[in-house]
């Protein structure tokens, strides 16, 4: 079947719902077809590293967009459009960024989909790179992140070891005038792909397959959302299925009620177990560059996210949003369209079910150290934590089939109307 490239306008259900007054809601438009500028061809990439290079790096036991809609008080949210762009990647055009990950070449591996360059923090007044207080306005959620998520744990999957994880994720909570958070206070717990405290992965020698800056994006991004949520990060010894959806076992064994998997690869199957832990809400990058359909965001179980261009208010408007040309989208070629999930011209499984903030020109800041410190941050990497934490702020409801919740409530009113409602 020769998949249909869908493009969700903006941030339909969980995004676009969770706005309150000040915040970012969209009004419903019909569907609109999107004409990217023509661009050069996307740079050849690199094979995979052996599965002996994973062996010695892990311990085992290890612009041309279409502006959708400006976003302003009103009352509900976007339905899905199409795009009429082919399947084709679409390059960057950012050209200074640089992907984190490798697209990989096997079919058993997964890659990571951040985009980054370094980049000073400066100042957090709703300039880019967007800090902490920034997102928290644009999406509406200054408040509930105050007050909401107490005691719940959000777990970020990833793969291969991050030594300073907790050193670096204190420096942007510090900075961004967030609480603390450790692993000697509880909030930060640090397991490997069983579950267990060690032994931990190392680091990937391969410095094109350096997943710690994907780890420091991920925690830094639900913390700005949900901080007073526990963080827990799962290491996967390698970036191979088997190991990533080991992580994603562990992590709803320990708990976590958002789980946030900022990866994919080539769709394989019609459905895999450890994706679906309902009562849970597992989100997935879309990918980047135009990806077509991928895994696992496209499990019925999964809450797909792609990407937006976030963009601060100007000239007396609020925040605004408009799709990202480069986020992945498409039809599955192996799992069926669940019945909750409303979109006319595919009769598959369709990504993304959501999407949030991407662009890396409108990206957002996080600290790594190993990387040099403050950089700059875009891809589907950057709105799936964001969405993860977001479940966090809402009620188990939400989370017991997230997908679904997210088609269905499509149209509801505003944040206020769900807080009252019970949505969130």
């Amino acid at each position: 079947m020769k998949p249909v490239i869908l493009s969700l306008v903006a941030t339909i259900g969980l995004v676009a719902i969770a706005a309150c007054a000040g915040g970012m809601q969209q009004t419903p438009l019909p569907g609109v077809e999107s004409q990217p500028a023509a661009q050069a061809p996307a740079p050849a990439t690199s094979s995979d590293a052996s599965d002996a290079a994973d062996a010695s790096d892990a311990s085992d036991g290890s612009s041309g967009e279409v502006p959708v809609s400006d976003v302003k008080p009103s009352t509900h949210s976007l339905p899905a459009r199409q795009s009429a762009h082919p399947s084709a990647a679409h390059p960057l055009t950012q050209a200074s960024f640089r992907s984190v990950c490798r697209p990989s070449q096997s079919a058993d591996r997964r890659e990571c989909d951040a985009l980054v360059r370094a980049q000073p923090r400066g100042s957090c007044a709703k300039m880019t790179p967007y800090c902490a207080s920034d997102i928290q306005a644009a999406y509406g959620l200054t408040q509930a992140a105050k007050t909401r998520g107490k005691g719940l744990i959000v777990a970020i999957v990833d793969a291969y070891g991050y030594p300073n994880a907790s050193s670096d994720l204190a420096v942007y909570r510090k900075s961004m005038g967030l609480p603390a958070c450790s692993a000697a206070s509880g909030c930060l717990k640090v397991v490997n792909e069983r579950g267990r405290l060690s032994p931990l992965p190392k680091p990937n020698a391969d410095s094109t397959n350096d997943w710690r800056p994907e780890e420091a994006l991920d925690l830094q991004m639900v913390s700005a959302i949900c901080p007073n949520c526990k963080l827990l990060l799962v290491q996967a010894n390698t970036n191979k299925n088997g190991d990533l959806g080991a992580g994603v076992n562990a992590a709803a064994a320990l708990g976590a009620v958002g789980i946030s998997n900022s990866y994919g690869g080539a769709e394989m199957n019609s459905a895999d177990s450890a994706y679906a832990h309902r009562g849970r809400a597992i989100t997935a990058s879309a990918g980047d560059e135009g990806a077509g359909p991928r895994q696992p965001c496209s499990y019925a179980g999964v809450v797909c996210v792609g990407g937006t261009t976030l963009l601060s208010p100007s000239a007396g408007r609020g925040w605004h949003e408009r799709v990202w040309r480069s986020s992945g989208s498409g039809c599955s070629e192996y799992v069926a369209k669940p019945t909750w999930q409303r979109l006319h011209g595919c009769s598959m499984r369709s990504e993304p079910d959501v999407s949030a903030v991407a662009e890396p020109a409108s990206g957002v800041a996080f600290y790594e150290s190993a990387g040099g410190g403050w950089q700059q941050a875009g891809g589907t990497s950057v709105a799936t934590p964001i969405v993860a934490a977001m479940f966090a702020l809402a009620s188990s409801a939400a989370r017991a089939n997230a997908p679904q919740w997210i088609w269905r409530h499509g149209g509801s009113p505003s944040y206020r109307d769900i807080v009252s409602g019970g949505g969130f």
